[in-house]
């Protein structure tokens, strides 16, 4: 569980400033406590959508949009770590690497590779 924790950390501090909403700025901090101390997947999906809530629109594929609202469903209906990993991975998926730092590429091979192992 903190792994997980630690992974959707790392994914939210790969975001450009500049993707995010100004809202986020100012819960960001409160946020990744949140995130770090939360001990309940329920918690963490919803704490998953807040950060993608907090997007700006050019920050995912265009596609998202139509998926969007059946995976917040599915975010805050999720309860194993097989689901909010999915949840969380398909995010990233969706993220365009515009609006991830510049070292994202190289970390994101290693991140995905322990993203996956939450399926096992």
């Amino acid at each position: 569980m903190v792994e997980l924790n630690q992974l959707l950390l790392e994914f939210e501090s790969n975001h450009k400033s500049e993707g995010v909403t100004k809202e986020w700025k100012e819960r960001r901090e409160s946020w990744v406590s949140d995130v770090a101390a939360s001990v309940n997947l329920t918690y963490l999906a919803e704490l998953l959508v807040e950060l993608e809530s907090n997007l700006q629109g050019e920050s995912v594929d265009i596609q998202w949009q139509e998926r969007r609202n059946r995976w917040v469903e599915e975010c805050l209906g999720a309860s194993i770590v097989q689901e909010v990993s999915s949840l969380l991975l398909e995010l990233e998926t969706n993220t365009n690497s515009q609006a991830m730092a510049d070292e994202w590429p190289h970390n994101r091979e290693n991140w995905v590779q322990q993203m996956h192992k939450f399926k096992e």
